[in-house]
């Protein structure tokens, strides 16, 4: 019994310091029980809470020196606060550790700073000496399963009982589905449960950099070869079919009734290989503000639109800093090429998409979920 109570007190003993009893309560209690200091120093971060951030990231970084990831993530923490000389010395760390991405500091406005002055010139040295020998283990690429999210955005009134039509909602590069389902509650669809995956590959440098989780379907951050896009941009696709599998399977949509996919910006682009590649499987299609890809293969299968009776509203803005509108025209001159029901709808803006125009793509989209 002494034996137990013995190896409880140094379980709460490890649990709780260095830390401060009020910062751990401050955790969501399975992060309490089950988690690493990695784990909460990331949950920190990403609530904006700097002070306790840092502080897991010690702990952490303390026990797994080699950690570089970490390191970073502290580096950057410790130079917004002011802490210069503490961001250099783990800025150093993270490079002896074998940090080998020195774009991603270059593009960091925090840590390029450090790496102008005398000893990060250094630090700069030893990032490049690792990326040279990075270099000498050649990389292979093969295909990965593995288990993706996506969250679910309920109609006003839900009920379980009821049955309701289908949305897939694809964000674009560098964003979160948050983000575009906050931007959906606005299409104010009364009979349409809307589900918004992750796309599924995470932006490791935006990420770090902003705090906050940055995904793409493209798979930058690999990098792969360009010879690989078809590849990747296929995989992608599989994902996302796999969650329009997943949603018709578990929640409570109209049987027999098909999902209509709407993407924004690079999720505009997968809208458009989805319903290319799995024409029996999309009702219609909204691209707001999509890009465009010649490996995407979506020329080819335009016909599949026509054939099945795909309509295709496009939305753009004339402005658009990111997608052109000389993008939006060259889509639209395949598509109506193609004979495919396609409506391009311009509007005076830029990329994001603004209140006005959201009403009206909720009504397009409302009149084909009767």
């Amino acid at each position: 019994m002494q034996v137990r109570l013995l190896f409880r007190a140094l379980g709460m003993l490890i649990l709780f310091c260095p830390l401060a009893a009020q910062q751990v309560q401050r955790i969501p209690q399975p992060l309490v029980s089950t988690s690493t200091a990695r784990e909460r120093a990331d949950y920190f971060l990403k609530q904006g809470n700097a002070d306790s951030a840092v502080a897991y990231y010690r702990l952490w970084t303390a026990a797994n020196p080699r950690d570089t990831t970490a390191l970073v993530s502290l580096a950057r923490l410790l130079a917004s606060r002011g802490a210069w000389s503490d961001a250099q010395e783990t800025l150093s760390s993270a490079a002896s550790a074998g940090l080998s991405n020195l774009a991603a500091i270059e593009q960091d406005t925090l840590l390029a700073s450090i790496l102008r002055t005398p000893q990060g010139r250094l630090i700069r040295l030893r990032i490049e000496r690792n990326a040279t020998e990075l270099a000498s283990y050649p990389i292979r690429y093969a295909r990965q399963e593995r288990i993706g999210r996506y969250r679910v955005l309920f109609p006003p009134g839900y009920d379980p009982l009821q049955r309701y039509h289908l949305v897939l909602l694809l964000h674009g590069n560098g964003n979160e589905p948050l983000m575009m389902l906050r931007w959906a509650k606005a299409l104010d669809l009364q009979r349409a449960i809307i589900v918004c995956p992750e796309a599924p590959y995470v932006k490791v440098a935006e990420t770090i950099a902003q705090g906050r989780l940055r995904l793409s379907a493209a798979g930058e951050d690999l990098p792969a070869p360009d010879s690989m896009n078809p590849t990747i941009v296929e995989l992608s696709a599989q994902w996302y079919r796999t969650v329009l599998d997943d949603a018709e399977r578990t929640l409570p949509i109209v049987k027999g009734s098909l999902p209509i996919v709407v993407g924004f910006s690079q999720g505009g682009f997968y809208a458009q290989v989805l319903a290319t590649r799995y024409p029996d499987r999309i009702r219609a299609a909204v691209l707001l503000a999509p890009s465009y890809y010649a490996w995407g293969g979506i020329t080819e299968r335009l016909e599949n639109l026509r054939r099945y009776g795909i309509e295709v509203l496009h939305v753009h803005g004339r402005q658009d800093p990111i997608v052109p509108i000389q993008t939006g025209w060259l889509i639209a001159e395949l598509y109506r090429r193609a004979g495919v029901n396609y409506t391009l709808f311009e509007f005076d803006g830029e990329h994001w998409i603004p209140d006005s125009v959201t009403s009206r793509i909720g009504q397009w989209i409302t009149e084909r979920c009767q």
